[in-house]
This record gives structure tokens, C-alpha cells and sequence, in this order.
């Protein structure tokens, strides 16, 4: 198991034991049915569980040590291969923003100096 994101309030781990195994979801949904979690949405197809929290009344960490304690390791070389992969994207996305951001104020003047030297002539 390894986690995707952990933001206050939304956890997504993706959990190996899952993919391809339907029958093994309700399991976590189980296991993750404690007070603070609103709802817990798993995909058989790729392995990945979301869980919706109250950061208020549960933390991330104990809902990563229940995993843990009822055999789900955490794999920490997927971790910060995966923590380097979004990084890499946040930046690239950064990137793409500021380009596009860029781009189109550079149209909108270019449009609007147009328009004053049409109203010149």
C-alpha cells in the first residue's frame, strides 16, 4: 500500500491487494468504518480506496495505522517514488499555467492596442 495524496479531509492510498478483487472492498470499508469518516470509495480495477474524513475527529495517521495494523504495509519506495512523480507534475502544471496565463494576456492587449489604433484611423 502506498499513498497517493493525503490532504486534511481526503486520503486516497492505493492498496495492491484490491485491484482486480471486488470482493475485497467491503473489507476496507470495514476496517475504515470508525467515527470521522463520511464515506470510503474503493476500485477494484485500479487498486485505489479514497476516504473522506473529518480531520476534526480522525487524522490521516490513524486511519493509515488501522490499515497497517490489519496487515496493509505502507511501501515506502512507492511512496517517495510516487511523492517525486506529483511533485514533477505540480511543477509542470506551474509551468503550463504561467504560459498559458502568458499567452492569453498577451492577446488581450494585443486586441485591445489593435482596437485603439482603429479608432485613430
Amino acid at each position: 500500500m502506498y499513498f497517493v495524496h493525503d490532504i486534511p479531509g481526503r486520503l486516497r492510498v492505493k492498496i495492491e491487494y484490491l485491484k482486480n478483487h471486488p470482493e475485497r472492498l467491503k473489507e476496507i470499508s470495514t476496517l475504515l468504518n470508525v467515527p470521522g469518516v463520511f464515506r470510503v470509495k474503493s476500485n477494484a480495477l485500479t487498486g485505489s480506496t479514497v476516504v473522506e474524513y473529518d480531520p476534526d475527529v480522525v487524522s490521516s495517521g490513524r486511519l493509515l495505522d488501522i490499515l497497517k495494523t490489519n496487515g496493509y504495509a505502507i511501501d515506502l519506495q512507492k511512496n517517495a517514488i510516487n511523492r517525486k512523480i506529483r511533485e514533477t507534475h505540480e511543477k509542470m502544471a506551474m509551468k503550463v499555467s504561467k504560459a498559458a496565463v502568458s499567452w492569453l494576456a498577451g492577446r488581450v492587449l494585443e486586441a485591445n492596442g489593435l482596437s485603439m489604433v482603429a479608432r485613430f484611423i
